[in-house]
């Protein structure tokens, strides 16, 4: 299943968020850079942490073979079980051009046949290079926002773009949520899905010094796993890794029956 993060102009830091969501998620997740200004999980969580792989390298290796089957292997490990695992962005911005995001988009879409979930961090939307190919793939569509009265009205701005069919970012409103950052400044999870007109799936809070851990590398310490931080990222995720399951269901088309004319044909044989 393939969730995808966004945010608006001026929106609290999708990448932080989505971090925060892949560790805290309810079964095996991937989060994907795919960000085109680039990645920086490994420089700020996974301090400064050298990789072999990752977006930049799977484009590559892509060319010599099918991009699913070339995926796992640009994979990077984020928490000690392996249930949390990084595909990190692009080292240069100016190689998004390069990027086949359909391609990609169905590679990440079904990772695993389906059995682990991918968190795609595209970015801001409008972006040069903005990947929506990987929007028009995925289960749910994200727009991360702040809860100030400027942070709110770009969601909506975005949110509003989403809908356009003639955009071409999304593929319909049934898929649009929210996520809240900051909640309450002065704005709260119930008058923001309201001005918006989406569900918000989740409010994260500003919790600076768990922040800096994702953002940062900032030592983690024994009490990271019990911030407050992490405590609303495991609530938040099994609320979007449901709204997405259902609505991925409501997508996936019900099996076709056999025709009377087929059934009747098999009780003559």
């Amino acid at each position: 299943m393939l969730i995808a993060l966004c945010s608006a102009k001026g929106a609290p830091g999708v990448t932080t968020a989505a971090l925060a969501l892949t560790l805290s998620w309810p079964r095996g997740a991937v989060l994907a850079e795919l960000d085109p200004a680039g990645g920086d999980v490994l420089a700020g969580y996974g301090r400064a942490r050298l990789s072999a792989g990752g977006l930049t390298e799977l484009q590559l290796a892509a060319r010599r073979g099918g991009l699913a089957g070339q995926l796992d292997a640009h994979l990077v490990q984020l928490d000690a079980t392996g249930r949390a695992r990084l595909l990190p962005g692009l080292s240069d911005a100016a190689t998004a051009r390069h990027v086949n995001w359909e391609r990609l988009a169905a590679a990440l879409a079904s990772v695993e046949d389906g059995a682990v979930d991918v968190l795609a961090d595209c970015g801001r939307l409008r972006a040069e290079h903005f990947p929506a190919a990987v929007l028009r793939r995925a289960a749910a569509v994200v727009v991360v926002t702040g809860s100030t009265l400027r942070a709110v009205r770009a969601a909506a701005q975005a949110v509003a773009e989403l809908r356009d069919e003639g955009a071409g970012l999304a593929p319909g409103a049934g898929v649009l949520a929210a996520l809240v950052v900051g909640p309450g400044e002065p704005y709260g999870e119930r008058e923001i899905g309201e001005v918006l007109g989406v569900p918000v799936v989740g409010v994260l809070p500003r919790d600076a010094r768990a922040a800096a851990v994702l953002s940062e590398g900032a030592p983690a310490g024994r009490l990271f796993a019990q911030s407050a931080l992490l405590r609303a990222a495991r609530s938040a995720a099994v609320r979007l890794a449901e709204f997405a399951a259902a609505h991925e269901v409501r997508l996936t088309p019900p099996p076709t029956p056999a025709s009377a004319a087929t059934a009747g044909g098999r009780r003559d044989r």
